[in-house]
């Protein structure tokens, strides 16, 4: 076997040679990929909206009271007005955590190649720059591969 010459390697996972990408146990000949290049996975904040929605749901009814107080005795709740404060404390408290939920989650960023195969998110990552040097060094094979 003749020795490879690396071009990337974080040392554990993904390795760029010449000719090839490995990633964990899996190899793809640069010859076989059609293209290559960075995507951006956005966050899904259908989770942080839901929540923020109820929060405020709860919100409105303390403040508007579209639920008649008859309907809280007829559900044996005994001090109507401490659980309107409990209500409107867990509403804004589940507001709060839905919008920092949304704001909070990261974007992540992907190695996509397109193979025969079909598109491939090879590796994903929090951090733009793990990506960015693992493409510069897929660019930098490519053009050795069209030299040889």
């Amino acid at each position: 076997m003749k020795e490879a010459n690396f071009l990337y390697t974080d040392g554990r996972n993904v390795v760029v040679t010449p000719s090839e990408l490995q990633v964990k146990g899996s190899h793809y000949y640069l010859k076989g990929i059609t293209a290559f290049g960075l995507a951006l996975i956005k966050p899904q904040r259908l989770p942080g909206l839901l929540i923020t929605l109820i929060g405020l749901a709860m919100i409105a009814e303390n403040l508007f009271h579209f639920i008649p107080a008859s309907w809280y005795a007829a559900l044996s709740v005994p001090h109507y007005y401490s659980y309107s404060n409990m209500m409107m404390i867990i509403g804004v408290s589940a507001a709060i955590m839905g919008i920092a939920l949304m704001a909070l989650m990261p974007r992540r960023y992907a190695l996509r190649i397109e193979t025969a195969e079909g598109i491939k998110f090879v590796i994903v990552s929090k951090s733009k720059q793990y990506v960015d040097q693992i493409l510069h060094a897929m660019r930098k094979a490519k053009v050795i591969d069209k030299i040889n």
